[in-house]
């Protein structure tokens, strides 16, 4: 009997140890935040507010600032402090914003974090758990790996994941300062180059949408080369809205290629939607994996 449960215990152990060394670990072993998706591409991972939570959160690179629900800035007994313009596309609302001790994500935090208290009607129709939004202003405080394939987030104040990260660096463009000499978040914007022959347009690299986007095409594209269909959607506020498909593009970053991509456009521009610093989104589930230097402003992209 003793020798038969010897033989199971060496046949356990042995399964048990490819899994062990086959597990994903982030470059340089620095600690990872699991996340989980929704709707095949939404990054949503437990984050901590003033040692209150977890509270599930929608990362997304493209948004500047952090946002909290309403409900649960109502729960953490936060205090507005004044007014802000929000803005999107087809869309400028007003909200609030106010001042948390700290925001964390895994073993990572940041304190006296300024935040934006805005409803998120659209993201709570999606997945009710949804009760904020974590942006650029979080996250340009480390280098950030979005490892898709694993649904990893390796975040590191360090320098050492660097070392583990291949590939060539693609360079971060530039954004205006405002007036005031205020600081801003990094924006992930690159210049790419699509196979229609149009100059170059610059793209935000953004993990909310989930298709990559043009603004203004009519300076990119010309109107007979439209080719897609009417798609109903809806945009970040929740307001329904009307998106054609534009004819599927070879984009050129750097040396990184991706080929046949379909860029979706608003059905009817608006005259003026505000869009100065980039003209489209370059949704973030495109790739593998995306590391981002915020100090240095650079990316290292990996096509899937």
């Amino acid at each position: 009997m003793s020798t038969c449960k010897w033989f199971a215990s060496l046949v356990l152990a042995a399964t048990l140890i490819p899994t062990l060394t086959a597990e994903t670990r982030c470059p340089g072993n620095v600690a990872s935040v699991p996340f989980r998706l929704v709707n095949r591409y939404q990054i949503v991972l437990p984050v901590f507010i003033n040692h209150a939570g977890p509270y599930d959160f929608l990362l997304d690179t493209g948004t500047e600032t952090t946002i909290l629900g309403p409900s649960l800035a109502d729960e953490l007994h936060l205090r507005t402090r004044g007014s802000v313009a929000v803005s999107g596309a087809g869309f400028h609302e007003s909200a609030t914003f106010a001042q948390l001790d700290l925001l964390e994500a895994g073993s990572h935090a940041v304190s006296g974090q300024e935040v934006l208290v805005y409803g998120l009607m659209n993201l709570r129709s999606v997945d009710s758990h949804i009760r904020g939004i974590l942006g650029e202003d979080f996250l340009d405080h480390f280098d950030t790996l979005i490892d898709n394939e694993h649904k990893l987030l390796c975040l590191d104040d360090s320098g050492v994941m660097r070392a583990g990260v291949k590939g060539p660096h693609i360079a971060l463009l530039p954004r205006s300062q405002p007036p005031d000499g205020a600081s801003l978040p990094v924006l992930l914007i690159l210049s790419a180059r699509l196979s229609d022959g149009t100059p170059p347009v610059r793209l935000k690299l953004d993990s909310g949408t989930n298709a990559p986007f043009l603004y203004n095409t009519s300076g990119h594209m010309a109107p007979t080369s439209f080719g897609g269909g009417a798609v109903v959607g809806s945009g970040a506020n929740g307001d329904e809205k009307v998106f054609s498909a534009l004819p599927p593009q070879d984009v050129k970053i750097g040396s990184v290629s991706l080929r046949g991509v379909t860029f979706m456009t608003l059905a009817h521009p608006l005259k003026d939607d505000g869009r100065k610093e980039f003209d489209g989104l370059l949704s973030i589930d495109l790739f593998r994996r995306v590391f981002i230097n915020h100090g240095d402003r650079y990316v290292v992209l990996e096509p899937r």
